[in-house]
């Protein structure tokens, strides 16, 4: 059995952002050589999720809309009142609340080199806390 590992960087353009990213795991997927095993995707960050979606420039914009009507901004949280280690406050409650939602990471079977994938689906990374850079982790498992 074969384990191919690769980090891949990723830059978020808003504070809220879908990025395709299906390119990237197609390209770890053929340099593992895997034929048939999965691919495991997973986000280092605690404000960002992945999602399966169709890529349909509504549904970028609906899924952020939803989200912050599901977890506004603006709201009383704890988060708010904590103090990180280099003295910054904390302000980002809902990001980290909108990814625990989310979930950081995603399974995709491989069969035959292939992702088994909906002919629409495409792999997102969701940016909670934009823009920044972005770490992903993803992880070939097979033969």
């Amino acid at each position: 059995m074969k384990i191919y590992t690769k980090p891949v960087y990723v830059v978020s353009e808003a504070p809220t952002h879908l990025v395709n990213i299906t390119g990237e795991v197609y390209k770890a997927l053929r340099e593992s050589g895997v034929k048939s095993g999965l691919v495991h995707v997973y986000t280092t960050h605690t404000t960002t999720g992945l999602t399966i979606n169709e890529d349909e420039p509504g549904l970028e914009q609906d899924i952020p809309l939803f989200l912050s009507k599901l977890v506004p901004e603006e709201g009383e949280y704890f988060h708010h009142h904590y103090y990180a280690k280099d003295g910054r406050l904390a302000v980002n409650a809902w990001a980290h609340i909108r990814a625990s939602l989310m979930g950081n990471h995603l399974t995709i079977p491989v069969d035959d080199g292939k992702l088994i994938m909906g002919s629409r689906q495409k792999i997102y990374l969701v940016e909670l806390d934009g823009p920044q850079r972005r770490r992903i982790v993803i992880q070939v498992i097979g033969e």
